[in-house]
């Protein structure tokens, strides 16, 4: 009578082709993942931006002029500090509110989205291509 031996464990060869799935999925995965984190940490700037057009809005209303920097307080960094801000009097019925991306982090390689404007003349984000 012949006993059968039964093997416990891997081949070389599986271990290679496992770790050549896993590289290539690291591969795909890990620089979609960074984009997606910049993405969505535009939105950082972008909060903060509209939170500082409410205020200078607010203040125009009450007012019936732009408010000049020292009139007014604005929000100058954004809250998990990716962006600074700073605000603008253009005249006494424009503004202008600029998000800047933060030197040293990940918003800094934001390709063409490191610094967003926002204009009292148009109430949207600039450039339109970052939200």
């Amino acid at each position: 009578m012949q006993i059968l031996k039964t093997t416990i464990g891997v081949t070389l060869i599986e271990l290679v082709i496992v770790i050549a799935i896993v590289g290539l999925l690291a591969t795909i995965g890990i620089p979609s993942y960074q984009t997606y984190l910049i993405e969505s940490r535009r939105n950082d700037g972008i909060n903060t931006l509209r939170e500082n057009q409410l205020l200078v809005e607010n203040y125009m209303q009450q007012n019936g002029i732009c408010p000049t920097s020292g009139q007014i307080t604005v929000i100058t960094s954004s809250p998990a500090g990716f962006y600074t801000i700073a605000y603008t009097r253009v005249s006494d019925s424009r503004y202008k509110l600029v998000a800047t991306a933060v030197s040293g982090t990940s918003q800094n390689n934001d390709s063409g989205c490191t610094v967003l404007t926002l204009t009292s003349e148009m109430d949207d984000i600039y450039p339109i291509a970052c939200h």
